[in-house]
């Protein structure tokens, strides 16, 4: 890893215990752009991926960050992504994520007639910059001390896993035993 800190464009998955369709998260994210539901920051438009299979679903898109009802892996899930503006520091980056992810599926689970729920015993960490974070054992190694007390702080007891191949950024799988609710998660951090 040349230097985890400059590592600012990061992604965390939750995902959805049960399947809505993806065009119910439409309405859902106009209204969080109207209401200003995420506060601190610009919210800009919301864009409909769903007839891509396995692809981004729906996304709210944002200056410094976007927000996914991702249907990768076969598997939905709500993503958050942060783009731009982050820290210098990549411990602050890692519990910006979990806080804004977990808060962003806490909210998710309140609206009404929606009907989904998310998991908080499996997460997707990754970083999108292949430069400063290759996905590779030194990287994950060298990584791992900054990822695994936070994620240990919002799910319990951890296991980290890195997935994937060189063409992709630093990808760990996050599993945790008993984490207990979303709320309880992000009520931790």
């Amino acid at each position: 890893m040349t230097n985890p800190n400059l590592a600012e464009r990061v992604q965390l998955k939750f995902y959805a215990t049960d399947h809505v369709p993806a065009m119910d998260l439409i309405p859902v994210f106009h209204k969080w752009i109207t209401d200003k539901v995420i506060d601190d920051e610009l919210m800009i438009d919301v864009a409909d991926y769903s007839h891509v299979d396995k692809g981004p679903g729906v996304v709210l898109i944002g200056h410094a960050s976007d927000y996914y009802y991702d249907l990768g892996e076969g598997r939905p899930g709500l993503k958050y992504s942060r783009k731009r503006g982050g820290n210098a520091d990549a411990t602050l980056n890692v519990a910006d994520a979990f806080k804004r992810a977990l808060t962003a599926c806490v909210r998710l689970q309140k609206e009404s007639g929606l009907s989904l729920a998310f998991s908080a015993q499996e997460a997707l960490f990754s970083i999108q910059d292949r430069l400063h974070a290759p996905n590779d054992d030194a990287t994950f190694d060298a990584f791992k001390a900054t990822l695994e007390p936070i994620a240990k702080k919002a799910l319990g007891d951890v296991t980290l896993t890195r997935e994937g191949d060189a063409r992709l950024g630093l990808t760990i799988r996050i599993r945790a035993q008993g984490a207990g609710s979303m709320e309880d998660a992000a009520a931790r951090l």
